[in-house]
């Protein structure tokens, strides 16, 4: 039986060290395909030598192979670049376009952009939509989009009126599309994000107990210590600095804390310098970007998982977190009333003050032991890969079927 042939455009380099939900999501989505359905993408590359830029490449996820065309090549997933990364992905597709075009039944896009380049063509077209985008009109996006909403909203207009299928991480992204769609309403559906448990999982607490003291050696921190970790791209969507105050906050009540940062950003040399103005550089440990299953042992030995954002779709790395065993403290944003539950294994901010914030990562540093374990893992049972995968492959089905009729 030929496969479905899948196309995903999106600036991914999914074997790099990318910050980036949308990142994670994409390798979920290949790596536990069933083998009716095949995926090519066309991405960004950080390795240039192993994945080199204008070339197709066979790559693999877990058991799963695919086929991988960059169009860009960055040094750095982690920096802010004068030209839109966005702009110069969308550039480079164009440039490729002989190569892109052939080989495959339906366009998947996880951006509007690359959607401009094949508005005629007749196969069907499947997006992602990760966050509410309504947030562009507000004083906390970072979304280079921000500059020019009406621009935005335009090209939405024009990409979604040509989609056969559409998803949302955001129940209320979904509202807002339907709305803005009214025709396009019936095939726009939300979707959960979810943990991948062959990754992300807890571990026996004897075993936990000589992993803490592997990374309390290695980052010179305190095995008593309660340890805070964080894991994302150090941006203003992320707002780290509101967290970097509740640890200095909290630290000064008294309570021994240590924060520990996975990823990296344009934020981070800001981040540092206020460490070191706080006097806190023996309370802090910058960790850069981190592998997977780096990032799982990481939380597997950490006390906290705290998220900071100013804005989220259903952040994955807050369901990591849990499906590692972790109590988590978060701002209230996006879907995390979905997972956590106030006084059962977490705390949600009550607004975005640091003295909210902080008061909030108090409760759950004091109440960790009671939080953490079954209680987390409980909140994640539901958003498990083959639960929340199912649609889309039975939707990949659909369009192949609807496809084939015509």
């Amino acid at each position: 039986m030929t496969p479905i042939r899948i196309r995903t455009f999106y600036p991914a380099d999914p074997l790099g060290l990318v910050p980036g939900g949308v990142d994670t999501f994409i390798r979920g989505i290949v790596k536990f395909a069933p083998d009716d359905i095949a995926f090519s993408l066309v991405g960004m590359t950080t390795d240039p030598e192993a994945r080199p830029k204008g070339r197709w490449t066979r790559c693999s996820l877990g058991a799963r192979e695919f086929d991988f065309f960059p169009v860009v090549g960055i040094a750095s997933a982690a920096g802010r670049f004068r030209i839109p990364l966005s702009l110069r992905y969308t550039v480079g597709t164009a440039l490729h376009m002989r190569h892109l075009r052939h080989g495959f039944d339906i366009f998947e896009f996880h951006r509007v952009e690359p959607v401009l380049l094949f508005l005629t063509d007749p196969r069907p077209k499947n997006a992602f939509f990760h966050q509410d985008m309504a947030v562009i009109r507000t004083e906390s996006a970072d979304i280079m989009w921000r500059h020019m909403p009406a621009l935005y909203f335009s090209v939405e207009r024009c990409v979604v009126r040509r989609l056969a299928s559409a998803w949302c991480v955001r129940q209320e992204g979904v509202r807002a599309l339907r709305k803005r769609f009214p025709t396009k309403a019936g095939v726009i559906d939300f979707i959960p994000t979810w943990v991948d448990a062959d990754v992300f999982s807890p571990i026996a607490e004897p075993e936990r107990k000589l992993l803490r003291g592997r990374f309390a050696g290695e980052l010179r921190i305190s095995i008593q210590s309660a340890w805070v970790i964080s894991v994302g791209r150090l941006d203003t969507q992320k707002d780290p600095k509101l967290l970097l105050s509740a640890i200095a906050r909290v630290h000064a009540t008294g309570l021994n804390v240590c924060w520990l940062v996975v990823g990296d950003g344009v934020l981070r040399s800001m981040l540092e310098r206020e460490v070191d103005s706080l006097g806190l550089q023996d309370r802090v440990r910058f960790l850069g970007l981190k592998r997977p299953d780096e990032i799982a042992e990481l939380l597997r030995a950490a006390d906290v998982f705290a998220l900071s954002s100013a804005y989220e779709g259903m952040p994955m790395a807050l369901l990591e977190a849990l499906g590692s065993g972790l109590p988590v403290v978060t701002t209230d944003v996006g879907e995390v009333r979905r997972v956590v539950q106030p006084g059962v294994n977490g705390s949600i901010a009550t607004d975005r003050s640091e003295a909210a914030f902080s008061a909030s990562l108090s409760e759950v540093v004091d109440q960790r032991e009671c939080l953490r374990g079954a209680p987390a893992l409980a909140a994640v049972q539901n958003f498990r890969p083959a639960q929340v995968l199912a649609a889309v492959y039975d939707r990949y089905r659909q369009l192949a079927r609807h496809q084939m009729d015509r």
